[in-house]
């Protein structure tokens, strides 16, 4: 059963929050390329994005240059890095304060970068019940439980056509559609 994240505005990272993110992401040794500066900095400049409806572009300065904050969410978004801290959201009861504090972010965060995500780690998304983290309301993604019932169902309909009532295969063509989803109604950012 989805639990509703209480929406909030943004606020830089407490030293708890930042302690407790830091132990779920890649580590920065042993990765090629030039070691971020600061990586609590870049945290903040890709939460301050993702919390608000600006775009990269209109970063403060004091987070840092936009492209290093988008590539690191990029980064950890292809690495599964988001994907963990989005399954850490949903696992953690409203007992724990500082998962609380962090789950609207993160929510967020991974919506920012739900466009580059294959369909399987949207479904993921959904199945852990964070819909705050998907790219457009349940109804209008692809729900592959109601795609298979379907598939049975078609199965069924089709080893005796001339037996089906005359609306059924009607009924099913909208159902396919709607068990696709309707890429029209996802969000952009």
């Amino acid at each position: 059963m989805p639990r509703p994240i209480t929406p909030h505005p943004f606020r830089p990272l407490t030293d708890a929050e930042y302690a407790l993110l830091a132990r779920h992401l890649p580590p920065e040794a042993g990765r090629p390329g030039r070691p971020a500066q600061d990586r609590r900095r870049t945290l903040d400049a890709i939460f301050w994005v993702a919390c608000g409806r600006s775009h990269w572009k209109d970063l403060p300065e004091a987070y840092g240059r936009p492209y290093s904050a988008s590539r690191a969410l990029r980064r950890w978004s292809r690495s599964g890095h988001l994907d963990l801290l989005l399954t850490e959201v949903a696992g953690r009861g409203r007992a724990d304060r500082v998962w609380q504090a962090l789950a609207w972010r993160v929510a967020r965060a991974w919506r920012r970068v739900s466009r580059l995500a294959s369909l399987s780690r949207i479904l993921l998304a959904r199945r852990l019940g964070v819909l705050e983290a998907l790219p457009a309301a349940p109804q209008h993604l692809p729900d592959p439980d109601l795609s298979n019932a379907l598939q049975a169902r078609i199965r069924c309909a089709l080893m005796d056509v001339h037996n089906q009532p005359a609306d059924l295969f009607a009924a099913l063509a909208r159902l396919i559609g709607r068990a696709g989803g309707g890429l029209r109604h996802w969000r952009q950012r």
